[in-house]
Parts: C-alpha cells; structure tokens; sequence
C-alpha cells in the first residue's frame, strides 16, 4: 500500500482525534469517547496498516488540503468526510468540490442523521463513493482506509498501463509514419512480407515496377512477382542465414513483362511482449536496376 494518505473532515475535534488513534498505531491511551465510534473496548491487538493522517474541521479546509496535495503530487488515497460541519459548507458540498479537484480521490460520506439520501450522494460525488452510519467500529475504520487505499493503487495501476500502452501507439503510429514517408521517398523498390512470403508493405517504386496497384500488392505472395522458385530459396536464406546483397532476379509484372533487378534483404524482428520474437518477423526486400549503385 504505497499511497497511504487519509483526509479527515469533522468539525469535532475529539472524533478527529480517535481517526488518528486508530488510523496511526500504536493507540496512545483509551478515549472517554471510545463508546461513540468503538464498539469494542478491548479490541484484539494486531498488526495493522499506518496511514498518514490529515485532519481539518471545515470543509473549505479539506478542499484547501486536496489541491495542496495535487499540486505537491501527494494525493490523497481517500477522504473521511462528515456530512454535517457547522458553520461552513456541509460534508456533501465539501465532497463535490473535493472530487471536481480530484476524481481518483475514494470518498467516504459519515453521517449520525438520514438528512442526505444514498440517490442525492451518490448523484453528487458521481463514483467511488461509500455512505457510512456513526459510529463506526475501529474495525470498520480500519477496513474502509486499507480498501480504499488499496482500490487506489489498482486504479493507479491500470491508469500507469493505459498511459504507457497510450505512449507506445503514439510511438509506434509516429514510427510508422516516419517510415512510411521515408519509403516512400527512396527510388528502390521495397517490399515487405512475412517469412512464408507474404506482402504486408511496399513504396511506390516497388508498386510501379509491378504495375499493381498498393492494396492489391497487400497479402500477394511474393512468388506471384518473381517467376521461377529462386524466391523461395532467397526468403529461406534470409531467415536462416541472415542478411543477402545483390541477387540477380527477374521481377515480371502485371502485363507480364519482365526485368532484371538486383535484391537484397534482411529480415527484421518485431518486439513482443517487450522482447523481439524470430515468430513475429519480417523479410525486407530492397530492389533495384543493376545499372543503380548499391544501396547501403
């Protein structure tokens, strides 16, 4: 439980006082107003979670404490925050303005009265939000902070995911981009295909040399341009041998007409998982005139 943090709304102090005897162990001294949020007075000592603990008696107060917290980047994890607090705005007013501040923010209404319906809060806060009756057991204390405060982290959690899979599509759509103008720029023909042959990508120089238009070439296999079956032992070579330069192929196009180029391919792994996988790879094929210098 990383973010431990607990804000406590209450305009009595002494109830302020029993939520940081119970919520940051070990209890100091038994309370007089033990009675009025325990049940038990010889609770079964034990080890329990510390929270760091805010206390304040107003609601402005506790709305004043929620955007300090954003702007130091120490959120809270939850908020106690009871529905009566005399003479400024009331619990219910308190928790709108803490969740327009911060919707990660789990919020506990407490309340002795029925004057807020479960409809009007829950209308109110809009998520996350629990409605719970005075008094509270120390117990029921305890377990509310440790689940919110754990519920925090698992959505922070995911949120952590969601940006960074955010990030990497952003990357890879730039990437993407990036190469797919830059392909598109170069005289040499490429095209790019599975290692069973298939076309997955190609530039406009491979697309005018096979007289196909780009969406046609797309899932063509690749022995549909080159007669013969040297392409096969070409592709097979590439995968299992490594990189090749300068194979005399003839390319025939959609009119049937045929020319010489030279070939040269590498095969390039995509990540999976984190980590390149030889199963997720692809054949690059560079094709150009002879007459042409080598390409780097």
């Amino acid at each position: 439980m990383n973010n431990n943090r607990v804000l406590i709304l209450d305009d009595d102090k002494e109830i302020l006082a029993i939520y940081r005897e119970i919520l940051t162990p070990p209890v100091a001294k038994a309370s007089h107003l033990r009675s009025f949020m325990l049940e038990e007075e010889n609770a079964t000592p034990g080890r329990q979670p510390s929270f760091e603990v805010v206390t304040v008696t107003q609601g402005e107060d506790g709305v004043e404490q929620v955007r300090l917290s954003l702007e130091q980047d120490r959120p809270f994890a939850m908020a106690f925050v009871d529905i009566r607090m005399p003479p400024g705005i009331d619990g219910l007013e308190s928790a709108r303005r803490i969740r327009e501040l911060d919707d990660r923010i789990y919020i506990v209404i407490v309340t002795a009265y029925s004057d807020k319906s479960v409809d009007e809060i829950q209308e109110t806060i809009k998520h996350d939000v629990l409605l719970a009756r005075k008094p509270l057991t120390r117990d029921e204390i305890l377990q509310l902070a440790r689940n919110a405060c754990n519920s925090w982290e698992q959505d922070d959690t995911l949120r952590r995911m969601q940006h960074d899979l955010e990030r990497q599509v952003e990357e890879h759509a730039m990437a993407r981009w990036y190469m797919q103008n830059l392909m598109s720029s170069m005289s040499v023909g490429l095209l790019v295909c599975t290692d069973q042959g298939l076309i997955t990508s190609t530039n406009p120089a491979a697309t005018r040399w096979s007289g196909y238009a780009e969406e046609d070439l797309l899932g063509m296999p690749i022995g549909q341009l080159f007669p013969g079956d040297e392409i096969d032992a070409i592709l097979s070579r590439i995968v299992h041998q490594g990189p090749l330069r300068n194979v005399q192929q003839i390319i025939r196009n959609r009119a049937g007409e045929q020319h010489l180029v030279l070939v040269s391919g590498s095969i390039v792994e995509h990540a999976q998982h984190g980590r390149l996988s030889p199963e997720t790879s692809s054949v690059v094929l560079v094709l150009h005139e002879p007459s042409q210098p080598d390409q780097p």
